[in-house]
């Protein structure tokens, strides 16, 4: 099955804003719109170096915020961010890409500002948008992460996912040190069987 677009449907738009539960406290989960620009900027200002090293954008910079939410009215991406106290603290995106031969595959990526990893933030946002991939047939979902990234890759595992591939010297820091990086993937169709099977959701 082929995926569409990634517009959220009226009916989906109705569960937002949607409150999630953490380990202590709450955060509000919504769409991201062209209203929260600023806030994307925002954000950004508040993570680190290497934070922002693994990212496929640099979201610091006003025109790359601009066209990333250009994505999203062009229905290659759906962006979820979490909110505390009225506050940007993280984000979960799906996106697509327009080539025929990869249409059936979706990348999953979720960043958490580092004062709420460990909450069970990251955990909430992964499932949320993980649905949402279900929800359009999505057959394939990817994620990409460094070596170093080991809660992040464990927490892909526990859900699923599986590596895939190693990329050798894909990333480079500013200093101009090359990282490695983990492509892990999960088969849609096979993860929702054998949670069937053994009576999970």
């Amino acid at each position: 099955m082929a995926v569409g677009t990634l517009r959220l449907r009226r009916q989906e738009l109705d569960q937002y804003p949607k409150t999630v539960e953490l380990l202590k406290g709450s955060a509000v989960l919504r769409p991201l719109t062209h209203d929260d620009k600023e806030e994307v900027l925002a954000f950004s200002s508040t993570l680190s170096h290497h934070d922002l090293m693994f990212l496929r954008r640099d979201i610091t910079k006003p025109e790359t915020v601009e066209h990333w939410l250009n994505e999203i009215d062009r229905e290659q991406a759906l962006v979820i961010i979490a909110e505390i106290d009225g506050k940007m603290v993280g984000y979960g995106m799906l996106s697509l890409n327009d080539l025929d031969w990869t249409r059936h595959l979706a990348e999953l990526r979720v960043l958490v500002h580092p004062d709420y990893r460990n909450t069970g933030l990251g955990r909430k946002m992964i499932r949320e948008v993980f649905a949402l991939a279900v929800d359009r047939g999505v057959e394939k979902v990817i994620a990409r992460m460094t070596l170093d990234q080991t809660a992040a890759r464990s927490l892909f595992h526990e859900l699923g996912f599986r590596p895939e591939a190693l990329h050798e010297g894909e990333v480079k820091d500013l200093d101009g040190n090359m990282h490695d990086v983990v492509r892990m993937a999960v088969d849609v169709k096979a993860l929702l069987a054998r949670r069937d099977i053994y009576g999970l959701n």
